[in-house]
């Protein structure tokens, strides 16, 4: 009948929530180990995270993968997933390559480094400086030394740097346990090496921004170091009272 209106027939079935991607479902997890919610060695249960993360196994097992590739995740025979677990003695090696490499990388940068690559550094470091979330200092430390390699034209020796470095991100826990067992928590300083590749000081620079790197990582080394001595004590002493 003509102007008469069709009657809306409503759907019974509910509509189906999307399950979140990998890409999302490896941002969350990251940032829970990050934070220190998933501990060093813990064991990621697949269907408790799938659960908690409101997602399927599917998606969930690329983002445990892709963890895996940035070194926060390993998959263990008999165990599955696991959140990599840190030492003092992976600590200094990967302070040591990646010493090694940015080393290199910046004596064939030096000769491409112009004032507009300097500026661009001290940007991110101005931005490093004042940010107030570790994760997002970290990330930055990560695009200052990618900004004063990358003239080298060394994009592998670029990536790996930075790879170093992020993967170091897992260690942010124990960084906030070693800080409030210090009381100290400063923020590398890199105008210094900045001044001194301005000044065409390219030894300089490569000593301050060293002595920078020991500054630093020299000090969680030792926490860890004395950490895992009172683990390894307290396991000897259960072992001989059993």
């Amino acid at each position: 009948m003509a102007g008469r209106k069709r009657p809306v027939i409503r759907s019974a079935v509910p509509a189906v929530k999307r399950s979140p991607s990998a890409p999302r479902l490896a941002d969350a997890i990251r940032e829970a180990i990050l934070r220190g919610e998933y501990p060093s060695g813990v064991k990621l249960r697949q269907e408790e995270l799938a659960a908690k993360l409101g997602c399927s196994v599917i998606p969930l097992r690329e983002a445990l993968h892709t963890l895996a590739s940035e070194g926060l995740v390993d998959f263990v025979p008999n165990r599955g997933a696991i959140v990599r677990p840190v030492s003092s003695r992976e600590l200094r090696e990967m302070a040591e390559v990646r010493s090694a490499l940015a080393a290199q990388g910046m004596r064939q940068a030096a000769p491409h480094t112009t004032a507009a690559v300097i500026a661009a550094a001290r940007s991110i470091v101005e931005r490093m400086e004042s940010a107030r979330d570790p994760l997002t200092q970290v990330r930055l430390y990560a695009d200052f030394h990618e900004a004063i390699l990358a003239p080298a034209g060394r994009p592998y020796l670029v990536a790996t740097i930075r790879g170093i470095i992020l993967s170091g991100l897992r260690y942010m826990p124990v960084w906030f346990q070693a800080w409030q067992a210090t009381g100290v928590a400063t923020t590398p300083s890199f105008g210094p090496v900045l001044d001194a590749l301005e000044r065409k000081d390219l030894k300089g620079a490569i000593r301050l921004l060293e002595r920078t790197w020991a500054e630093q990582e020299g000090s969680l080394a030792a926490f860890l170091e004395q950490q895992e001595a009172a683990a390894a004590k307290s396991k000897k002493k259960r072992k001989s009272g059993s």
